[in-house]
């Protein structure tokens, strides 16, 4: 039999690159090991709170297939925020980063892990178009968080009268308003003064490598307020993304108490999710019960520290997909040719 010839981009691994593959597959099912262990010992999940979860399956399997919605239309988004800049990341992609981000987010101590692994992931193969990247993601992250802040205003004009008799419940929504406001204000203020960038990126640095750092990050926020039409359907994205939040919360009031369902949740739930999200604890771990919990009682309800409990076991078992992707190997993440970079802003 003749030997195989094939072209030098085509050859078969080498032991050598082989034995190295399945050592670092070896090492991240060690480090995902790792991780389920310090999940069992910190009991994020106990059995007891498993029970009801498993007797009300048909639930859960609705719960965790709309957090799958959820994730789909989180991944959708970032990968359209890529687009303005001639950058590719396909949505399988996207979803694999998401939900790897997830996982880690959900799992790791400390706050902010998942969203550094996504951007080790997302920056490691695009030397070059690492600010870039980042400054996008960082981006992608802010519209989700801009978009469960407006979320329970949209619902204010029902709960007119609710408002008047809870006073406490009417501030934190002001202070909701005046976050959200403060956060557009200063997207504008970045991505239109003219005088703000100069003096970010020229006058304030005095380091040459910074200046272009600055530089190059305000230039991406540019060029996204030139395409309002991705920021319209990257907002509009977040919207529906995070009224699943709702449904899934809803879905476990029906496991805990069905009788309990009132309108008033769709006002309450997305402030108490807000502040899970700040990064107070792991994943929110504790500091969002005790508020939903204050939020149930303030409008009259009951179960919001049990009913978030439910939700972060359903988001933990998804979050589990993202550990065998975790496992497996992210693979290649390259957004496209260095032809199809965004114009940079001279320095």
């Amino acid at each position: 039999m003749q030997p195989l010839n094939l072209p030098d981009d085509e050859q078969l691994p080498r032991p050598a690159n082989s034995a190295r593959h399945l050592f670092f597959v070896a090492l991240r099912l060690l480090a995902g090991i790792a991780i389920l262990v310090y999940l069992a010992k910190s009991g994020i999940i106990s059995l007891a709170a498993l029970s009801k979860l498993i007797l009300a399956w048909p639930i859960t399997i609705a719960a965790i297939a709309v957090f799958f919605i959820d994730i789909f239309l989180m991944a959708v988004r970032t990968s359209l925020l890529f687009r303005p800049f001639g950058m590719r990341l396909t949505i399988l992609k996207s979803v694999e980063l998401t939900l790897v981000s997830l996982f880690f987010s959900t799992f790791l101590p400390g706050a902010g892990g998942g969203d550094l692994v996504k951007l080790y992931y997302a920056t490691k193969e695009n030397a070059g178009r690492r600010a870039e990247v980042a400054t996008i993601l960082m981006f992608d992250r802010s519209i989700g968080f801009f978009a469960m802040l407006i979320l329970p205003l949209f619902f204010v004009p029902m709960f007119l009268p609710l408002l008047q008799s809870v006073p406490v419940l009417r501030t934190i929504l002001i202070f909701v308003a005046a976050l959200s406001a403060a956060m557009l204000a200063a997207f504008l203020l970045f991505a239109f003064s003219v005088r703000l960038r100069d003096f970010l990126a020229r006058r304030s640095m005095p380091f040459p490598r910074w200046r272009n750092l600055a530089a190059r990050v305000l230039e991406i926020v540019r060029s996204l307020a030139r395409n309002p039409g991705t920021l319209l359907a990257a907002l509009l994205l977040s919207v529906f993304a995070n009224l699943s939040v709702i449904v899934i919360t809803v879905f476990a009031v029906l496991i805990l108490d069905p009788h309990s369902l009132s309108s008033r949740m769709c006002l309450v739930i997305p402030i108490g999710h807000v502040v899970n999200a700040l990064p107070l604890t792991p994943g929110g771990l504790g500091v969002g019960e005790t508020a939903l919990n204050a939020l149930f009682e303030l409008t009259g309800l009951h179960g919001g520290a049990e009913t978030l409990l439910f939700w972060r076991v359903w988001k933990a078992i998804v979050g589990l997909l993202g550990l065998f992707i975790y496992i497996r190997g992210m693979g290649s993440i390259a957004l496209g040719s260095k032809q199809t970079e965004p114009r940079r802003m001279a320095t």
